[in-house]
């Protein structure tokens, strides 16, 4: 192992297993790296998948370990459940139910380790109407209503991954408020970290998104990214990315079988040809069927909503991220589940000087 080993730091001691995969959890486990925490990669066979990106996959995973495990292996599911009994920390990125399939959910972690934290960051959470639904990061912005509204033009994204970047922070915050717990209680926990709910959570006090300076690429570079207007002057966001099957499965759903088989290279080559046949597919119907034909394919492809439109989203109230405190005022509720320690609810601001001579409880 080539981690640098360092002692002093704020998190000295912590020891952290990371299984993600993806931005958001490199994000997380780099923070808690950076403050002296030992964060064990446990890698899949071929390694993570952002490691051919450079450096991007750099920054975002210095100071690590790195050890490979083969989930499906009982032998090597057997060697990281021996790690998990020494560690804090559990950080993973699996569409929901997968790590239970792999024998490493919340019940089998707990089962070696009871006071483990499990934090599990997904797109849209564990549970809820979107729970099993496809996405990147421009995707969750769609539906988190945080998307700039301009007279004349559509709608646009922010202008970096503000969802990957925002939950790997506050999935580093929430970890280490479960770790304070564990220590205190010898009680785990399981945090049920979404993207979208993070970023509805932001967008609730903010209110609507109007007039932010910005460029926006129609599609970026790729036919299956970005904007399209639909029949009923509404917008989705596509986020097909290198994922073939998903290009395919959006395809079929929307009668353009003729150019389903093209990979990613291909796309790339005729990306302004496609373009204009996914337009015209796309703005030939309505923004709720297109939805309600590609969310049981598994394709990503999400209604850019208004602010409005987001706070009469279902998912959200079933979530807890938006809530009525008790004078019935519509607030956001914390953006972050926790499974055996629920957070408090939506409460009053303090006054300037308030708690002055009581110092904490």
């Amino acid at each position: 192992m080539s981690a640098t080993t360092r002692t002093g730091g704020l998190l000295d001691g912590l020891k952290v297993i990371d299984l993600s995969l993806w931005q958001p959890g490199h994000v997380a486990t780099q923070l808690l790296a950076d403050l002296g925490a030992d964060v064990l990669k446990a890698e899949p066979p071929g390694g993570d998948r952002m490691r051919p990106q450079g450096d991007r996959y750099l920054n975002w995973n210095g100071h690590k370990r790195s050890a490979v495990f083969d989930l499906k292996n009982p032998d090597d599911r057997a060697r990281l459940l021996s790690h998990v009994a020494e560690a804090e920390v559990v950080v993973e990125g699996f569409r929901p139910g997968v790590a239970d399939r792999l024998g490493v959910g919340f019940d089998a972690l707990r089962a070696a380790n009871p006071s483990i934290v499990l934090c599990s960051l997904t797109g849209f959470g564990q549970f809820g109407p979107l729970s099993n639904v496809a996405g990147h990061d421009y995707n969750y912005q769609a539906y988190a209503g945080a998307f700039t509204f301009r007279e004349g033009e559509q709608p646009a994204h922010a202008g970096m991954l503000v969802g990957d970047m925002g939950s790997g922070l506050a999935a580093a915050f929430a970890i280490l408020a479960a770790v304070l717990c564990a220590r205190r209680t010898g009680e785990g926990e399981h945090i049920d970290l979404a993207i979208t709910d993070l970023l509805a959570a932001w967008v609730l006090p903010t209110g609507p998104i109007d007039g932010r300076d910005g460029t926006v690429a129609a599609a970026d570079d790729l036919p299956g990214l970005g904007c399209y207007r639909t029949r009923d002057d509404k917008w989705v966001e596509l986020g097909v990315y290198s994922e073939d099957v998903l290009w395919s499965q959006m395809c079929t759903g929307l009668g353009l079988e003729h150019i389903a088989a093209l990979d990613m290279s291909a796309r790339a080559a005729q990306a302004v040809q496609l373009c204009a046949e996914l337009t015209a597919a796309i703005g030939s119907r309505d923004r709720a069927d297109l939805i309600e034909v590609m969310l049981p394919l598994g394709v990503p492809m999400a209604p850019i909503l208004t602010r409005d439109e987001m706070l009469a989203h279902p998912h959200f109230w079933e979530r807890g991220v938006l809530q009525h405190d008790d004078s019935g005022r519509l607030r956001a509720g914390h953006p972050i589940r926790y499974g055996e320690h629920p957070a408090l609810p939506p409460g009053d601001a303090p006054t300037l000087d308030e708690h002055r001579s009581v110092g904490f409880a």
